[in-house]
């Protein structure tokens, strides 16, 4: 037969459980919602001669300087987001550059990249 102490026990695990539980709920929403802002740039790694990009770990272990991070634009000159070119293709004309951005926040990769984001 249960006692008031096993009652007063079950009262505190159904709170602490039920608190567990929308903190996790209320987590997983912001992780997921759509209200971030995206970052100003997105840096991809690309080879320097062809423009063309590839995956970011050639530029995370390149030591000969034939592949380098190149910034691009988020917002497409309409004022719309630009999408980036996936690994394999052309990033010349989309008017970004081998220098990181003084302003602005930067993340890596974006459609066909990594995930690495990064503040500026």
């Amino acid at each position: 037969m249960p006692t008031p102490a096993d009652s007063g026990r079950r009262l505190r695990s159904t709170a602490v459980a039920a608190t567990l539980t929308l903190g996790l709920a209320s987590g997983l929403t912001a992780c997921s919602s759509g209200g971030s802002k995206q970052a100003d740039y997105a840096e991809v790694c690309v080879h320097k001669q062809t423009m063309m990009r590839v995956a970011d770990e050639l530029c995370l272990s390149d030591r000969t300087g034939v592949y380098a991070w190149y910034y691009v634009p988020r917002k497409g000159s309409g004022g719309g987001t630009s999408t980036l070119p996936p690994s394999g293709s052309s990033v010349g004309s989309g008017g970004g550059t081998f220098v990181r951005p003084g302003k602005g926040s930067v993340s890596r990769g974006g459609f066909g990249g990594g995930g690495k984001g990064g503040g500026g």
